[in-house]
This record gives structure tokens, sequence and C-alpha cells, in this order.
């Protein structure tokens, strides 16, 4: 039974565990080679479900199996007790022992988070107190009376949409809504300059065959002119390993792009030209439906690079003149922005982000507004 009591001048919520619940912390717990260690996933594993229980009695669709706390290598490797919610991304929930004034926060839960929820546990285990909320954290040590009510994260769940986990792209696990280029843009995604069919052997395809190989040798000019660029051979292979090889090589962000680009026309699904995917906006701008195309590219470094275009959906060639492509950091300072043109058939960005980087990206034309949320 859901009980509330006072801390701290707002609600602790408690929810009763199971004995079954019980039961798979232990389970966990026994397949670690230390006391220490095995003491660490059976509190991780009960605050887990303790805010999985909390959640489904909210209809707050979550999914145990989907979250690294439940992945056997995941436990083993890490101090993690996250919650998957479809859509939304991974809840962190740190457990805490009845009396203790500080939460633990490895650096290793610092990213990939929507938030995190702290847990507390008496000796008897038969009931798990959440204690609050925070949306971010950036130290390894938190007290406790630094935690918004839980009703916080609440309010962020059901009043945003669901955050993009661009990591996620990289393991092909897609928020809804996000499909392939092609289902929602068509041949609107393809480069106004390069579009070719499947390449044979007649003297049409010969002849875009050949300009394939000019637009490459362009690139490698370009590279070997380039100060960030060590120089480098045309590698004497089909266009789509060359591609790559410049892929793998320059330090030139316009050059890896302009690579990238022309992969996806000759080869789209090839995962050296990184990840993409596109959404319908669901709204209209004047006479205009629009979609957001967003791709991305790791970098050696670790880095990823980042591409954001905005296109006109339906028989619209142009984007409406004045509608802007806006990017906000997590306290609402704007870092980017692109206005389209008249005649402009899309507008976009390029950017380079840290894992964990959180920003938001706003499509607007005067009143009208639509806002997404991202996280590296």
């Amino acid at each position: 039974m859901l009980t509330m009591n006072n801390l701290t001048q707002h609600f602790v919520i408690s929810i009763p565990i199971t004995k079954a619940d019980r039961q798979i912390a232990e389970q966990f717990a026994q397949e670690q080679s230390s006391t220490k260690k095995a003491k660490q996933v059976y509190l991780n594993t009960l605050a887990v479900l303790v805010m999985s229980h909390y959640l489904q009695m909210l209809d707050v669709p979550t999914d145990l199996q989907a979250s690294y706390s439940w992945n056997v290598l995941g436990r083993l490797s890490a101090d993690v007790a996250d919650l998957n919610l479809p859509g939304r991304g991974h809840l962190e929930c740190r457990p805490i022992l009845k009396g203790e004034d500080t939460c633990d926060f490895p650096a290793e839960v610092w990213t990939d988070r929507i938030g995190y929820v702290v847990v507390e546990f008496n000796e008897t285990y038969k009931q798990g107190n959440l204690l609050g909320f925070v949306p971010e954290v950036s130290r390894t040590t938190l007290p406790i009376s630094q935690l918004q009510p839980l009703d916080m994260l609440l309010i962020a769940l059901h009043s945003s949409q669901p955050v993009v986990q661009l990591s996620q792209w990289l393991e092909n696990i897609f928020t809804a809504g996000w499909q392939s280029v092609e289902d929602i843009l068509g041949t609107k995604g393809s480069s106004p300059v390069l579009v070719f069919a499947d390449i044979v052997p007649t003297n049409v395809e010969l002849a875009k065959f050949d300009r394939i190989k000019d637009f490459i040798t362009q690139l490698y000019t370009s590279q070997a002119n380039s100060h960030l660029c060590d120089q480098t051979a045309i590698p004497d292979s089909d266009p789509s390993t060359a591609l790559i090889h410049l892929l793998q090589t320059t330090q030139d962000e316009e050059i890896r792009w302009k690579a990238a680009e022309l992969l996806w026309e000759i080869d789209p699904d090839n995962p050296g030209g990184g990840v993409r995917r596109a959404i319908d906006l669901g709204m209209h701008f004047g006479n205009n439906a629009v979609a957001l195309m967003v791709a991305i590219l790791p970098k050696l470094d670790q880095r990823i690079a980042i591409l954001m275009k905005v296109y006109p959906l339906g028989s619209h060639p142009h984007l409406p003149a004045g509608l802007q492509l806006i990017g906000l950091d997590t306290v609402g300072n704007t870092f980017f922005t692109v206005q389209a043109r008249r005649r402009d058939n899309y507008i976009q960005f390029k950017f380079t982000a840290d894992p964990g980087d959180r920003f938001n990206l706003r499509v607007a034309l005067g009143d009208a507004s639509i806002t997404q949320s991202f996280i590296v």
C-alpha cells in the first residue's frame, strides 16, 4: 500500500517490496564475485523494482529487460541502477540506507539518463521510500536535502516529448516516430547535385559512375589541400570504400559530411556513413508541412558530429520564408539560429557534441513552433 510521510518539506512515497522482488535482487547479487559488489547489486535491483512499481501504478510504461541494470554484463562491469522508460530513456534509481543523508552518483551514470531518483531502504527491505528527484548530476555525492519533489519528475514526463537519445541510434534503437529518411522524405532527402540510380554498366549509368569518381577525387584533393589533414592518396577501390576511408581519416568536418552525403546516395545502408533518421513534425507552418532530419557521425575522439536539416513535405518544393531552425541549451540559451529564405528547399546546421550533452531543437514560424529534446 502506498503511504506518504513529510520529510525535508516534501512528500516521501513508500512502495511495498514483495518477496518476488527480493528473490530477483538476491539472484542478481549471487552472480557477483565479492560481498561488496553483491550488496551493491542487491540494493540497485530493489531500487529499480520499487521505481518500476510506482510508475506502473501511474500508467507510465517501463521496460526492465531494456535496462542496463537487467543485463548481466552491465551489472558485472558497472554500478548501474537504471530503469528504461520506452520512448523516453533511462531513469537512474540510486539506493541509500535509512539514516544516510547523502547519496552516491558514480561518474558512469552521469550521462545517458533522463533523471535520477533516490530510494531509501531500512534493514528489513520490505518497502522502499522514494525521497525525491534531480534532473541531472555532475558530482559523486549529493545531499538528500537538495532533492526536488518527485512531482517534478512526473511533470517532466507528462509535459514534454520523449527525449531522443542519439547514442542509442548507434545501436539501432530509435524513439517512436523517427523513421528512415526515404520513408519520410522520399527523394527530397537526396543531394540536389548527386542523385544516382543503382550503378549498372549502361552508357547512362557509366556516365553517372564517372561523375561519382570525379566528385570523390575532388574530395580527396580538398583534403590534401586542407591544413587539417595529412596528404592522402585516393584509394584504388570502389566508391564506397574510398568514401569510408575518407570518413575515417580526414579531420575536416565539411569534407566528412560531403563524403557521408555521397555515401548515403550510393550505399544508403552502409554503417560507415553514420546514422540518419527523419520525423514528420506533425504540424503546418502556413500552408507547408515540414520534416526534421538528423544525422550523426561518430568521431575518433569519441565526440559526435551532428547534422540537422529541415525539409518541406508534400508537394511544396520550398520552405516558407522566415522558418527558423533554433538550437537551445538546457537552460534555454540559443546557440544557433538558421532562417529559411525565399526558395530554400532545406535549411541546416552542423555541430559537434560530447556524450551526455543535452540540447533542444526548435522549428518556428511566427507564433507557431515545435520543440524536440535530445541527449547525445
